[in-house]
């Protein structure tokens, strides 16, 4: 698997970057709603079960780090997201669409968004606003999310006998 011009992708793993610039007087709504949403195992994005991490933020102005940087102002504020997940970019967004009806809920205060119900204008929306991902981590890029949670639990089922077996005859 690999994007065609070798952005975004890393052993199995592909990353999604997606900056939307938020529509005037929408920002604290969105904002609240974001603040608002589950966190961890119970986190809509959680659903998927391919997401090896993800981000939701809102970022108001670009930090200045001094010189040689060139000081830059947003004109808007815009909405961010982020996930790094198995597989491709195309089932990915569908799954977004099957699964996390939320999405609509925090992309709908942005510039230009299509809705949900045209999943082509939706996915052409994200492409439009996707920002190409050069660099970016995931802890085992060669395994899915599934087969790391199955050998983490294989591993406390290890360690639990381990426990469980202390100070038994060895027959």
């Amino acid at each position: 698997m690999s994007d065609s011009d070798g952005h975004n992708v890393t052993g199995t793993a592909y990353a999604l970057t997606v900056f939307t610039a938020i529509l005037p007087g929408h920002e604290e709504e969105l904002r609240a709603y974001i603040e608002g949403l589950p966190r961890g195992e119970d986190a809509p994005i959680a659903r998927l079960g391919t997401v090896h991490t993800s981000r939701l933020q809102i970022f108001d102005q670009l930090v200045y780090q001094g010189t040689p940087q060139i000081r830059d102002q947003l004109q808007n504020r815009y909405l961010v997201f982020t996930a790094a997940f198995d597989g491709a970019l195309d089932p990915f967004l569908d799954s977004i669409l099957d699964r996390i009806p939320e999405a609509h809920e925090w992309w709908r205060h942005c510039v230009g968004y299509p809705g949900t119900s045209d999943r082509t204008a939706f996915k052409g929306w994200i492409r439009h606003n996707k920002i190409n991902t050069g660099l970016f981590a995931v802890a085992y890029p060669n395994e899915t999310v599934k087969a790391v949670v199955d050998a983490l639990a294989l591993r406390e089922r290890l360690v639990e006998f381990a426990i469980d077996a202390q100070g038994l005859d060895a027959a």
